[in-house]
């Protein structure tokens, strides 16, 4: 079983600093942000494996560019798995309550 590379784009890696800063700050509970920081991390990292197991959005316009979805806590983990190059990319990581088509 071979693994795949996980690459958190930079959209991604804001969206992660961004829910770290809104449950710390505005929320006033920094030993809960950590948790589900470290939460999504590690759903994020557990692609190397496997990574084609989630489904395809039902988008077609996205799910022609084999975008995928997981769930992490409260939140949703977009990707997108290339098999030729063997890497997962890290799109964006949304609340599951966000419109996201418009922010992709």
């Amino acid at each position: 079983m071979e693994k795949y590379s996980v690459v958190i784009e930079r959209p991604a890696e804001a969206d992660l600093r961004g829910i770290l800063r809104y449950i710390t700050d505005t929320l006033k509970e920094p030993t809960t942000a950590r948790r589900v920081y470290n939460s999504i991390k590690a759903t994020i990292l557990g692609l190397d494996t496997f990574p084609l197991r989630n489904r395809v959005v039902s988008d077609e316009q996205f799910a022609a560019q084999g975008l995928r979805t997981m769930l992490a806590e409260n939140y949703v983990i977009f990707y997108v798995a290339d098999e030729a190059t063997q890497e997962v990319h890290i799109l964006r990581v949304l609340h599951g309550r966000r419109e996201w088509q418009s922010l992709l």
